[in-house]
C-alpha cells in the first residue's frame, strides 16, 4: 500500500515539474524583452538591448527547461 502511495507521490511531482515547461517557455523571453526594452528607452538604443535580452531570456528559459527534465528524468 505504501509502496504505491509513494509511486503515486512521485508521478504527480514529475507532471508537475513537465507542466512548468510552458511557463518557463513565456516567463524567460518576456522577462528578458521587458528588460531590454526598458533598458533601450532609457538610454535610447532601441533595438538593441530588446533583442539581446529576449534571446538571453530564450537561452535561459531553454537552460532551465533542459535542468528540469534532465532532474525529472534522473529520478525514473
Amino acid at each position: 500500500m505504501s509502496e504505491n502511495k509513494t509511486d503515486f507521490y512521485s508521478q504527480v511531482e514529475r507532471l508537475g515539474a513537465v507542466t512548468a515547461i510552458p511557463v518557463l517557455l513565456v516567463l524567460g523571453p518576456l522577462i528578458g524583452y521587458f528588460a531590454g526594452n526598458w533598458i533601450d528607452k532609457k538610454f535610447q538604443l532601441f533595438p538593441w538591448f530588446t533583442l539581446v535580452f529576449l534571446v538571453l531570456g530564450f537561452v535561459a528559459s531553454a537552460r532551465e527547461i533542459y535542468q528540469l527534465l534532465k532532474r525529472v528524468w534522473k529520478e525514473k
